[in-house]
């Protein structure tokens, strides 16, 4: 007889589960990251202590990025609960309004969301496998993706294509 789904997930622990949605960004991501941006000037999704991300300036969730101004180059890497269709919107618009001059950001895979889809217009990368995020000994039970906002995604291709298949939309590019 085999396990239920609940007794496997509970056997498989907190790393093959949604219990936690923060999921810190491996460093193979922050300095590819850089190496398109050149720099990072807002990470509006800021862990708590000792950022991980080089940023100019950090928003930490008391101060709740979403309240704030976001500007210049943005690397986010949202929550990955429910929430994170708010997070990709807000990016998505403060990018299209000129706010943002260029953007990567860290997702979950998860292409039957719509958010996933408010993505749609913007070179994406399909990381080959499971990452392994700062702070998880195993790799992430979702595959990821990245996503890049900007005029530079040759640069994009570049940093991203040896860890992943990048796409675009044809005719968006």
């Amino acid at each position: 007889m085999s396990d239920s789904p609940a007794r496997s997930r509970a056997k498989m622990g907190v790393h093959y589960s949604s219990e936690t949605p923060e999921w810190y960004t491996p460093p193979k991501i922050i300095e590819r990251a850089v190496l398109v941006m050149g720099a990072i000037d807002l990470d509006p999704c800021s862990n708590e202590g000792d950022p991980a991300i080089p940023a100019a300036q950090h928003f930490t969730q008391a101060e709740d990025g979403l309240r704030q101004l976001w500007g210049g180059r943005v690397y986010m890497n949202p929550p990955y609960g429910r929430e994170i269709g708010d997070w990709v919107e807000h990016l998505c618009k403060q990018y299209e309004l000129g706010e943002v001059d260029e953007a990567i950001a860290l997702v979950p895979a998860r292409t039957d969301t719509k958010w996933f889809r408010r993505f749609r217009a913007y070179p994406r990368c399909f990381v080959w496998g499971r990452l392994r995020f700062s702070g998880h000994e195993t790799g992430a039970p979702f595959p990821s993706m990245v996503v890049y906002l900007g005029r530079y995604w040759r640069k994009f291709l570049a940093a991203f294509s040896d860890i992943g298949d990048v796409y675009a939309v044809v005719g968006t590019q």
